[in-house]
């Protein structure tokens, strides 16, 4: 890490080698200077642009939290008891134990099983820590990155981890993969096997400090089990993996267990200090999220994730919550907030019109929705982004406004002079207004109705199908779905199990998707972006960009992302893709996918576990929550009866 005095002067040392001409000489040897004395950032070999930097830590911007030597993150206790059995309550199924291909259905949480070379914090947005990797090096333009592996790690089998098992992880990255190991292929070009305990990573693009935290969190896989084993089919084998846990007992489609691994070989590394305390994770499948429920309110499983308060009152009048045998509290998290939303399919030639898209939005009426159906819970999503910086806000200004003055002939002129907004119903008034609007645009637009029915260019009638991940969330579309009736649009609502529906996602095969969570937060964004919101990924089979957008406006602020070296530059970009995004029209964001303020995720749980005072407030788990312990004494309560 950067001694303050060198952090100071570390944005001219870093400027690319044909600027630092211009350079003194004796700020140049200062530069040197200080960088030899850092502690851990320091120059370990000179070439033509420059010495290279060595460290133990990485921080996309700015500078580590945690200085090396440290010995565990802040928010856990590292003196937690290990033992006991966390259970969770899933919905949905799960067919395969494969997580890297695209053919069936692996269960959630599978990634407890392996390791990545470095780990991020869950109380920084932008630093990664030792872990396959102990150390790093790499030049200042960052065209590439050297890993030298620790000598300690092993796989499952007693199998070292080793350069060979890095590259050939990045190798499989260019097949049909699942999209979280395919954005590698867009983030490496090649590799090199530099040593017995070192790999050399060249990225695709020069400048972007981000680019490296996309091999930093790739999950590891040993080349030489997979000489034997299939990596593209589903399958129901136990993978081989380096993890902190490993798949025990399971019945396929039901219910999974996941073991701690007693002799861990990163049990005691500072990443993992207090972490991964319950000897066994359990996964328990419903096909229904009402029998979920009730099998947590019969001790079946642990804890919850609230995504409605409806049944909350009726809740608190039950036994195990008056007497405190069920705790609900709300854990406050910094990323991007998940919210549940309608998606708008832009390779549907209906729905490639902004202006169709932007009369299907006024046909959705938030206040009612929240009013009568959420019972005045769920907080609205206003940006893409909401609750964190990268959220827009007014009118662009700053540098964001230079960068989108780049584009201005590509994005709505509206953009440069009002704030995007949603349209207000919540009245019969205002549902009328809107709906006359929209009827409006949609005229504009080139079409009409006849017998109650909207007919495109050709005379014939608008139809369109919305796709659900389960039929539970009819009631929540029901009002959009008469109001786009009275447009003269049939919207017919289809719901999916587990298996069709990411089926559907994986080949954009619905016009409407009804989706949540949607649109996960990225603390420090990098290349899953792209993924997302490229134009390249629209046009490829399983990825995330589910509206089709294929926008250069928007491909421009996402390379304007990757290539910042400063903060101050990726939140612009953010922002401006921000702003691009809401003024298309790409979806409808309903509501937060908690019943709780944005930024506040509410849990509910048996009081039998401890936790330290403090929470990850970044990437906080969703199904092992690995800073937890099981109290004994809290437990022996429950489980005998005598909680007082």
């Amino acid at each position: 890490m950067l001694s303050p005095a060198a952090a100071a002067l570390r944005p001219a040392c870093m400027r690319p080698a044909r600027r630092l001409v211009s350079l003194r000489f004796p700020v140049r040897l200062l530069c040197t200077l200080l960088l030899l004395l850092s502690v851990d950032v320091a120059p370990v070999a000179a070439q033509d642009d420059g010495p290279l930097i060595s460290s133990t830590s990485y921080a996309a911007f700015g500078r580590p939290k945690y200085a090396p030597g440290f010995t565990h993150f802040d928010y856990v206790n590292p003196d937690a008891p290990k033992g006991g059995t966390y259970r969770y309550a899933n919905t949905g199924s799960f067919d395969s134990l494969n997580l890297m291909n695209l053919l069936g259905t692996a269960p959630l949480g599978l990634v407890v099983i392996y390791d990545s070379l470095m780990r991020r914090a869950g109380d920084e947005p932008a630093a990664r820590y030792p872990l396959v990797a102990r150390s790093i090096t790499y030049p200042r333009d960052l065209a590439w990155m050297e890993f030298h592996l620790d000598p300690r790690a092993r796989w499952h089998d007693g199998r070292p981890i080793t350069p060979e098992d890095v590259i050939f992880t990045i190798d499989q990255a260019k097949g049909l993969v699942t999209p979280a190991l395919k954005r590698v292929q867009t983030a490496v070009a090649r590799t090199q096997k530099t040593g017995p305990r070192s790999v050399r990573i060249y990225f695709t693009a020069k400048n972007s400090p981000s680019l490296p935290t996309t091999v930093m969190d790739m999950w590891l896989l040993p080349a030489h089990y997979y000489r034997t084993h299939n990596i593209m089919a589903a399958s129901l084998d136990r993978p081989l993996a380096s993890g902190p846990y490993k798949i025990g007992k399971f019945s396929a489609g039901r219910w999974i267990e996941f073991e701690r691994v007693r002799d861990y070989w990163a049990r005691d590394l500072p990443v993992n200090k207090g972490r991964h305390n319950f000897d066994i994770l359990r996964q328990d499948y419903y096909r229904d999220g009402t029998v979920a429920n009730e099998a947590f309110l019969a001790g079946n499983s642990d804890l919850k994730f609230e995504s409605s308060a409806q049944r909350w009152d009726t809740e608190a009048r039950m036994p195990v919550f008056r007497s405190g045998q069920i705790k609900r509290e709300l854990i406050p998290y910094s990323n991007a907030s998940l919210y549940v939303g309608i998606v708008m399919n832009t390779r549907r030639a209906f729905l490639a019109d902004r202006q169709v898209r932007r009369a299907l939005m006024l046909a959705y009426d938030f206040e009612w929705s929240r009013r009568v159906l959420l019972k005045g819970h769920h907080g609205r999503i206003t940006n893409f982004f909401t609750n964190s910086e990268f959220a827009s806000r007014g009118l662009p200004s700053g540098e964001e406004l230079k960068l989108l003055e780049t584009v201005r002939d590509k994005v709505p002129p509206e953009l440069f002079t009002r704030a995007a907004s949603f349209p207000i119903g919540g009245s019969w008034t205002n549902r009328r207004a809107n709906i006359v609007a929209a009827a409006e645009i949609l005229r504009s637009a080139g079409y009409r109705i006849a017998n109650g029915r909207l007919l495109d260019r050709r005379d014939q009638p608008v139809t369109l199908n919305l796709v659900s991940y389960s039929p539970l969330m009819d009631r929540q579309v029901s009002l959009f779905i008469e109001n786009a009736r009275q447009l003269g649009i049939a919207v017919n609502y289809r719901s999916f199990d587990t298996a069709q529906f990411r089926q559907r996602l994986r080949n954009y095969d619905y016009d409407l998707l009804l989706n949540a969570p949607m649109f996960a937060g990225y603390e420090t964004p990098s290349y899953g972006m792209t993924l997302m919101w490229g134009s390249k990924a629209a046009d490829t089979p399983q990825q995330f960009n589910y509206p089709g957008v294929r926008n250069p406006a928007a491909d421009a602020m996402l390379s304007a992302m990757l290539t910042a070296r400063n903060r101050e530059t990726t939140v612009a970009a953010m922002r401006a893709l921000d702003r691009i995004l809401l003024w298309n029209y790409y979806a409808i964001p309903m509501h937060h996918i908690y019943p709780a303020p944005i930024g506040q995720m509410p849990v509910t749980y048996w009081d039998r576990f401890g936790h330290p005072a403090r929470q990850p407030t970044y990437n906080f788990s969703f199904t092992s929550l690995d800073t937890w312990w099981l109290d004994p004494v809290k437990d022996a309560r429950i489980t005998q009866g005598r909680y007082q």
